[in-house]
């Protein structure tokens, strides 16, 4: 790109900012009118010339006014020249400071015009005091209404100034309370024009010295007031109900953050959602990330019910484990990568039956899984809930060996038992595992390996089966092998086989 096409460019990003500079024209009309109905309805006469007290268009106010605004500017200019990193920190600083900067060089205006006042003896009068006070009402009035009018449009000017990340966060600067905007503006080109029309009457002032004055003044005002109702719209309302639109959408996964232009009310809205959003965003990365290695269906469940007890409690569950037969004999074939990426895709396959019955995966142990059915984690009708996982895992490797993803074919063992165990927190202060202990998972353990020497795949013993008969129904067969005597255990238990 050429230079000359660079500067176009800068100077299309800067038009936005270049548009406020044409505030002394503003400025010295609505000087002009106010002062002019205020000199007339004090005096009863037209002021001198119809100058009022040096705010017309050539008058001295304007001139002052033009100086301060283009040196405001300057560093704008001196930007399309050359762009530098200091210059656009200036205009930032401009930007943000925009109404301080406005009212000082208001009231300092004000101040040097009535300067040869003070130094002309009878010159300043009780009703060119009183016309001044009005005229500046009327331009502080103004410069809210203008400057607000102005700043709602401002996205491509500030897109231009600030790099992407720094559009999310809340920036410094001088800024005025919308509830006085508001005042201001109401004042000045409401109540203001109303009570020198009052005063005009009360005073009786002939129309034909009022009647040109007034139009000009009520028209302005009422200019004045659509802008400053464009101004609320685009500076207020819109805004927010951008922000109720991404609030909406955040509940569906939507993390999209708000722009920021300004330092106002609505800019500290905006921060507060962004700082939300990137609060909602870090949990979720985390929740993500820690549930492939947690059981985050725990940590959910404690969240929504909060009917887990950290410290340890009895509850009543189904213990499934799920192992891989022969499973040093394929691992001996495989390098550690093609080890690790057979297992992946292993449960990738055989765990989600387990997730959509109910089932919370405890963890993993090599090649082996331990799944818990209970009440307290949203799996009411535990028993049957844990032999429908079964029977989903029998097709999912079924699945799995056909994908031709197994270095060979691939068979597991199931064994599930019910019945009372303890959950808690087991480990130290600095290393906690939420797991589940007791004779039931233990029992259920054995009952896996047994599935070997029974030649089955799953296993369930006589409790599960008593509690998940009538949920099943007829639809799954189960056959007796009698009662087994498992390692570590006295006592026998009766088990049967998933046909």
């Amino acid at each position: 790109m050429s230079g000359n096409a660079e500067k176009i460019e800068r100077k299309k990003k800067l038009e936005e900012f270049f548009g406020i500079l044409i505030i002394p024209f503003a400025l010295a009309l609505v000087g002009t009118i106010f002062s002019d109905m205020a000199f007339t309805v004090f005096t009863g006469t037209v002021p001198p010339g119809r100058a009022g007290l040096g705010f017309g268009i050539g008058g001295l106010s304007f001139g002052l006014m033009w100086v301060f605004v283009a040196l405001w500017g300057r560093p704008a200019y001196l930007y399309l020249e050359k762009p530098d990193e200091a210059l656009k920190e200036k205009i930032r600083r401009r930007l943000a400071n925009v109404y301080r900067d406005g009212l000082l060089m208001v009231l300092i205006v004000q101040a040097l015009v009535l300067v040869p006042s003070f130094l002309t003896p009878g010159l300043l009068t009780a009703p060119r005091l009183g016309a001044s006070a009005v005229s500046l009402l009327a331009q502080v009035a103004m410069l809210v209404v203008y400057v607000d009018a102005h700043l709602a449009k401002q996205k491509t000017l500030m897109q231009a100034l600030y790099s992407g990340p720094e559009l999310y966060h809340l920036r410094g600067g001088f800024t005025i309370p919308v509830y006085l905007k508001l005042t201001v503006m109401i004042a000045g080109f409401a109540i203001l024009p109303f009570v020198l029309v009052y005063i005009a009457f009360f005073n009786r002032v002939p129309w034909d010295v009022l009647s040109s004055t007034l139009v000009f003044m009520l028209g302005l005002s009422a200019v004045m007031l659509g802008n400053g109702l464009t101004s609320v719209y685009n500076g207020i309302q819109k805004p927010l109900d951008g922000l109720i639109g991404r609030m909406r959408r955040v509940g569906s996964g939507d993390y999209e953050k708000s722009r920021i232009y300004f330092s106002d009310e609505v800019a500290y809205l905006k921060a507060g959602f962004n700082d939300m959003v990137d609060g909602l965003k870090e949990r979720e990365e985390l929740q993500d990330t820690f549930g492939k290695y947690l059981s985050i269906e725990i940590a959910r469940e404690l969240i929504h019910n909060k009917k887990i007890n950290l410290g340890g409690e009895d509850m009543e569950a189904a213990v499934m484990f799920c192992d891989i037969r022969n499973f040093t004999t394929l691992s001996e074939k495989m390098s550690a990568g093609d080890l690790v990426e057979f297992l992946n895709k292993y449960f990738y396959f055989i765990t989600p039956p387990i997730t959509d019955h109910n089932g919370v995966i405890n963890k993993f142990i090599g090649d082996a899984v331990m799944a818990i059915y209970t009440p307290l984690l949203g799996s009411d009708d535990y028993a049957a809930d844990a032999v429908r996982a079964a029977v989903g895992m029998r097709a999912a490797l079924a699945d799995f060996n056909a994908s031709g993803q197994a270095p060979g074919k691939v068979e597991f063992g199931i064994g599930i038992h019910s019945g009372k165990l303890v959950a808690g927190n087991i480990g130290t202060k600095a290393r906690l595992e939420y797991t589940f202990i007791g004779d039931t998972v233990n029992i259920a353990s054995r009952l896996e390996s047994k599935t070997k020497e029974f030649d089955t795949d799953v296993l369930v013993s006589s409790p599960v089966l008593e509690r998940a008969r009538t949920s099943l129904g007829g639809g799954l067969k189960f056959e007796p092998l009698g009662k087994a005597v498992l390692k570590g255990k006295s006592e026998t238990v009766e088990i049967y086989k998933l046909i």
